[in-house]
């Protein structure tokens, strides 16, 4: 039998998988993530997102890593058919059409650069689904929305 000791009295409810070739944005998103209780992992190379992104299936997928729109559309291609978790890619695109290649290439949503990391974090949360209205209501409530 396998646990998890951990110092938090609630299980980790998301993954969140980490691309980046910036080493000072990954430390901060990455204790932004683990103090809203996710599991992070972090990649530098695309073949081993692609592979950890098989492997895990995370929640969500945050790209940040300078490549060629060729090889940022093949790895948005293979993130998308790896995973159903939303991916968010940061990216310094001047052109519309650069956001919107991206997005059609897979990625969800584009942040431009710089990201503030509390915008960034809070962009994450809601694509996880922290911020469900049926969340928020009063549990009197609650039952009404659900019948």
């Amino acid at each position: 039998m396998v646990t998890w000791n951990s110092d938090s009295d609630t299980v980790p409810l998301h993954t969140v998988l980490i691309i980046s070739d910036q080493s000072d944005n990954v430390a901060v998103w990455e204790s932004l993530f683990n103090q809203r209780n996710c599991i992070v992992l972090v990649e530098t190379k695309v073949t081993d997102a692609l592979q950890s992104a098989r492997l895990v299936g995370p929640s969500l997928m945050l790209v940040d890593v300078k490549l060629s729109k060729t090889e940022r559309n093949a790895l948005l291609k293979g993130l998308r058919a790896a995973s159903r978790g939303p991916i968010l890619m940061i990216v310094s695109a001047n052109t519309v059409d650069d956001i919107l290649e991206a997005n059609q290439a897979g990625a969800d949503e584009c942040l431009i650069k710089p990201i503030n990391p509390a915008v960034l974090i809070v962009k994450a949360m809601a694509w996880l689904g922290y911020g469900e209205k049926s969340s928020r209501l009063p549990s009197s409530l609650n039952r009404h929305a659900a019948a």
